[in-house]
């Protein structure tokens, strides 16, 4: 059954398996520019790091930021009615992962986490672009990080996110049980980036 594009659902409403195909298909989409994010894996670890991080970054800025806006002019869609119905769908992801934060913070786990994936090599992919997008999260508001990283301790709870986005040569020297070790820290790891910044909102 064709889905309904003028389908509008709250925003608690977590995006179905249908609705998360139609992002997928629209990330992975030509019209994208180039160094778009390019799945919802990706997408997932983006928002994570501003929903645990620093900042309340407004739609208007992280929006464009997923398909790189910022870099050209080029349009990503086909009508209003697409721009509209995918930022629909990415404010309501956003908003259901802030919910796992608010509602149920020892219980948060990655999309990677809670997804099902045809082999153990989609599996990996899948989290090295979860921790990708967690590193763009990150750099969207940089200066603003910046204290985390000043202190060596607190410093190390954004690692198994960017070794596991091999964007360091470090990744290069992990080995298998390594890897494994830092995918399983991920989630406490995220949960006391959050603390952390509660904390410091209250100083």
């Amino acid at each position: 059954m064709p889905f309904d594009m003028n389908t509008i659902y709250p925003l608690h409403h977590p995006l179905s398996l249908e609705e998360r195909r139609i992002v997928e298909n629209f990330l992975l989409s030509d019209s994208r520019p180039e160094e778009s994010l390019s799945s919802l894996e990706m997408v997932d670890g983006y928002m994570t790091a501003m929903i645990a991080g620093p900042d309340e970054v407004p739609p208007e800025i992280w929006i464009p930021s997923i398909w790189n806006e910022r870099k050209g002019d080029q349009n990503c869609f086909s009508s209003d009615a697409e721009t509209e119905l995918i930022r629909q769908f990415l404010v309501r992801h956003m908003h259901t992962i802030a919910q796992q934060f608010i509602n149920n913070l020892d219980g948060f786990r990655p999309l990677f986490a809670t997804s099902g994936y045809k082999s153990k090599k989609a599996k990996e992919l899948a989290i090295e672009q979860w921790a990708q997008g967690f590193t763009m999260g990150m750099e969207l508001t940089h200066e603003s990080w910046k204290p985390l990283f000043a202190d060596e301790e607190t410093g190390m709870l954004a690692m198994p996110m960017l070794l596991l986005s091999n964007i360091t040569d470090d990744s290069d020297t992990l080995s298998k049980d390594d890897i494994a070790d830092m995918i399983e820290l991920i989630p406490d790891f995220v949960i006391k980036i959050y603390k952390y910044w509660k904390q410091q909102k209250l100083l």
